[in-house]
């Protein structure tokens, strides 16, 4: 789980250190181009920031804020890791969720993403699931030779006509199903304002 979030975390994050030096525009009318072009911006990036960005959490944090989330459908995500548990939740819990969730993600791989040595991502062409439902897949090549399979799933949002990322697999593993047997184990013996209130906990010792 932990070697299949951080490859997640590295892929998602391809454009956030990119776009402070380039500016990059990352296209949503094509699921295959977004993914590609916020891959391929990720090893450039990493190799002139990574001493910097080893040491400042902060400023990951920040950057994927205003860079990552745009592309990445967190309400769905938290939607689903939280299963049927969602909808016993109040609205206010759905949100508290769902911010903490993201903030989890980031918390738990900025100090270790780094350390992964990407050489190249191989983006292959979109496979349409249903309509409004394409799988991206790509091929993560890293320094030491080992190819690891990484393969996106990607929804058309309705109302703003855009591709929208809200799960990856690596080796067939998925990031959300992997969440939601962890949470759903913890909701049902704590609660949720409990399972809340400790990542909130975590989240704000990390943030100092």
């Amino acid at each position: 789980m932990k070697k299949t979030l951080q490859l997640f975390i590295i892929t998602l994050l391809s454009c956030l250190w990119a776009v402070e030096s380039y500016a990059v525009s990352v296209p949503q009318d094509d699921p295959a181009k977004m993914v590609s072009v916020l891959s391929k911006e990720l090893i450039k990036a990493m190799n002139e920031q990574r001493v910097e960005l080893e040491s400042s959490p902060e400023k990951v944090k920040a950057f994927a804020s205003i860079y990552v989330l745009p592309y990445v459908d967190t309400y769905k995500m938290a939607r689903y890791v939280m299963g049927r548990h969602w909808r016993t939740a109040t609205e206010s819990q759905q949100s508290e969720f769902m911010a903490a969730f993201s903030n989890t993600l980031i918390r738990s791989y900025s100090q270790s993403l780094l350390k992964l040595k990407i050489e190249s991502v191989n983006v292959m062409n979109a496979q349409t699931e249903k309509p409004g439902r394409v799988t991206v897949p790509s091929v993560v090549l890293q320094s030491d030779g080992n190819q690891t399979d990484v393969i996106y799933r990607a929804y058309l949002n309705a109302e703003s006509k855009k591709w929208m990322l809200y799960d990856v697999s690596i080796e067939g593993i998925s990031m959300l199903l992997n969440y939601r047997k962890a949470y759903d184990s913890d909701f049902s013996k704590i609660g949720i304002d409990a399972v809340i209130a400790d990542m909130k906990a975590k989240n704000s010792a990390f943030n100092g």
